[in-house]
């Protein structure tokens, strides 16, 4: 059994219908950073929470804030996405993204 991180863009198509998250044969997590982009948008509060819930979810720590600013000025990502990229690369896990240039950056 895999360990995976899903990225944002995931939850979101999840959310909109167009794609189920089912853990399967993979250990799924998600990044603090992505439950704030959740409730920054206009899903509704506990639908999000709801959605999280039966995944692991990782903190941003020192390690991941360092290497998550050395991402960002490398490949000139937004500091969400470098973010979330360092938080799979710190925790050696695989990313599901549907973004090509943060797949790029692993």
């Amino acid at each position: 059994m895999s360990d995976l991180l899903v990225d944002t863009d995931v939850f979101i198509d999840h959310l909109r219908g167009a794609a189920a998250l089912v853990p399967g044969r993979h250990r799924l997590h998600y990044s603090v950073v992505t439950r704030a982009e959740l409730f920054a948008g206009n899903t509704a509060t506990n639908l999000s929470s709801q959605l999280l819930a039966p995944f692991r979810e990782l903190a941003v720590d020192r390690a991941i804030a360092e290497r998550a600013g050395r991402v960002a000025r490398e490949f000139g990502v937004r500091l969400p996405d470098a973010l979330i990229a360092a938080t799979a690369l710190e925790h050696g896990l695989g990313l599901v993204t549907r973004n090509r240039l943060r797949l790029r950056t692993l």
